[in-house]
């Protein structure tokens, strides 16, 4: 029954990393830009969500901090279409270590500001313990903390509705119009500079959604912006680089491995829990290089 709890937990988890994943695979997709700010992205996020939800606007914790989520999606919004028209704009068209280059400055940028603004105190969500009870749920002798609970119904919501978005609307079509053919698509009155923006701008409310689970399990801390990264990455690379249903089943699948096997190794060789992540993902890429459902590209010289 440990074990059996120990998946469920892997499960919850890599739902939150496959959130993560999407946000790094969404923006990869359209622009083939390898977004390594996402982990600051993530924290900003959950600081704008405590800083909003600690207004107070709303008495009921839980519709609180769906309120501070809600503000803080919006100003993700503003940053999103500023990130994407003055810093990432200038570079198309240039070398693809620009464009990584530039986003790890912009992470540099967004980290910078977190810590000036809210330092590097340990903090947590006002009304946090109300929406999330310390006391886990106990179904016979598993222990579930609700917060998982929560988050794992969130995060399937968020790629439920993300899913739909992409296979169903005119939106998602014109979005997969352009990551294939950009030339094509811009013939056919696609704006790509427009579907640039809206990538970018749901990458962030992806990325705020990610900081709000986090920041609710882990405390609200820079050290967010690590756990961001180190598991949307080899999330997303595990899933394939431009695959959103990999980006998922890729979190799932690092979730599970890294809470049964990461944790009983860990009980021996102490740490080794925070390197299976990147244990398998050089195993996948050793035999997969494209990830497990990405894109294999074929060049002849």
């Amino acid at each position: 029954m440990v074990l059996l709890e120990k998946l469920i937990l892997g499960l919850a988890a890599g739902t939150i990393y496959g959130v993560m994943a999407l946000s790094f695979v969404l923006i990869y997709r359209v622009g083939k830009i390898v977004n390594i700010a996402v982990g600051d992205m993530v924290l900003l996020g959950s600081y704008l969500i405590f800083a909003f939800s600690g207004l107070r606007l709303i008495g009921n914790p839980a519709m609180n901090l769906l309120l501070g989520l809600v503000m803080a999606s919006f100003v993700g919004l503003i940053i999103a279409i500023a990130t994407e028209r003055f810093l990432m704009r200038p570079l198309y068209g240039q070398s693809i270590l620009a464009l990584i280059m530039m986003t790890v400055a912009l992470g540099m940028i967004l980290r910078g500001f977190t810590i000036v603004e809210w330092g590097t105190i340990l903090r947590v969500f006002p009304g946090q313990h109300e929406v999330f009870p310390p006391v886990p749920l106990k179904v016979g002798v598993i222990e579930i903390p609700y917060v998982y609970i929560w988050s794992t119904v969130g995060s399937l919501i968020i790629f439920g509705s993300f899913l739909y978005l992409f296979r169903k609307t005119l939106f998602g079509f014109a979005m997969r119009a352009v990551s294939l053919n950009p030339e094509a698509a811009a013939t056919h009155g696609i704006s790509i500079k427009r579907i640039y923006t809206y990538t970018w701008m749901i990458g962030y409310v992806a990325a705020f959604l990610a900081g709000l689970v986090l920041g609710a399990i882990n405390g609200i801390n820079v050290t967010i912006t690590y756990l961001g990264l180190a598991r949307a990455l080899p999330a997303a690379l595990i899933g394939g680089l431009d695959s959103p249903g990999g980006a998922m089943l890729g979190g799932l699948l690092l979730g599970l491995i890294e809470h049964s096997i990461g944790t009983y190794l860990n009980m021996f060789i102490p740490g080794i829990r925070d390197i299976v992540p990147y244990i398998v993902l050089l195993i996948v890429l050793i035999v997969k290089p494209y990830g497990l459902f990405g894109t294999e590209r074929i060049e002849r010289v």
